[in-house]
């Protein structure tokens, strides 16, 4: 059994929800089933509602690796972050080494990769590299061990998987809760190894569409967060559009930031 306490994300992830918290978990029904979540990113919804059964997802295998490793092992993943110094030295060290060294040095790497890096961003390349440049110093600290306990305790009930979104919500039943939170289009500036290689773009829509609308008929409780809203509500008529007010770092300067709306489009009341 967990603690009800707060708990924060152990990872900074462009596009988190976290400003928009309060939002998301007012839209939350009350869960009789799993938690559900196939883009489960840094997990901010997951850890803020705290379900009794959970199921995350990701098509990220380095992040689910990670998390999985952090469920297990969360003191030997602090032992070996605490023998980094937070510099670009060691950033770009660690950046040039290849995945697979050892489950526990490559979820300390993930997570000191994530701390440091530019606004949070995972981008890889063609080749499935990690390729985005060191960030600065002011990002914060590295999780501290208790924090990694606080967050492998959180994990004890969930599933966690590697692979495409269909797989968590074609096998959702009748009294599951599914928050689905996909990477946002923008058009031709998309598809450029955002949270990995073809992670997401337009042309799953069609494929998100068809399944959701199949889950509905299931009786599961669906919440979607995505910048196409309104495109997805014409698809999906009678279901709830909401939206809340972010701030986002356009251009990763303080000039480029923003108010936006954050859209949220539900199947229930």
């Amino acid at each position: 059994m967990t603690s009800d306490a707060p708990v924060k994300p152990v990872l900074r992830w462009a596009g988190s929800k976290r400003q928009i918290l309060p939002k998301l978990t007012s839209l939350s029904p009350h869960i009789t089933g799993r938690y559900i979540e196939p883009f489960c990113g840094s997990a901010c919804l997951f850890l803020a509602l705290n379900p009794s059964r959970a199921l995350l997802g990701d098509v990220n295998p380095h992040l689910v690796s990670a998390y999985r490793t952090l469920r297990a092992r969360p003191e030997t993943v602090a032992s070996v972050l605490g023998g980094w110094t937070a510099s670009k030295e060691t950033y770009l060290h660690l950046r040039a080494l290849p995945p697979g060294m050892d489950d526990t040095f490559d979820a300390a790497k993930f997570l000191y990769l994530n701390r440091y890096c530019f606004n949070g961003v995972y981008r890889e390349n063609r080749q499935g590299q990690f390729n985005v440049p060191f960030g600065g110093y002011r990002t914060g600290t590295l999780p501290s061990v208790e924090h990694l306990r606080q967050f492998s305790a959180r994990l004890q009930n969930a599933e966690l998987y590697c692979g495409d979104f269909s797989h968590a919500v074609q096998e959702a039943t009748a009294g599951d809760f599914i928050y689905l939170d996909p990477p946002y289009y923008y058009g031709s500036v998309r598809n450029r190894g955002e949270y990995g290689w073809n992670a997401f773009s337009d042309t799953d829509v069609e494929r998100l569409i068809e399944l959701v609308r199949s889950a509905h008929e299931r009786g599961v409780r669906i919440l979607i967060s995505y910048n196409q809203a309104h495109s997805l509500r014409k698809a999906l008529p009678g279901w709830l559009l909401t939206y809340a007010l972010v701030r986002r770092s356009v251009a990763g300067f303080s000039k480029g930031r923003k108010s936006v709306r954050e859209y949220q489009l539900r199947n229930y009341g």
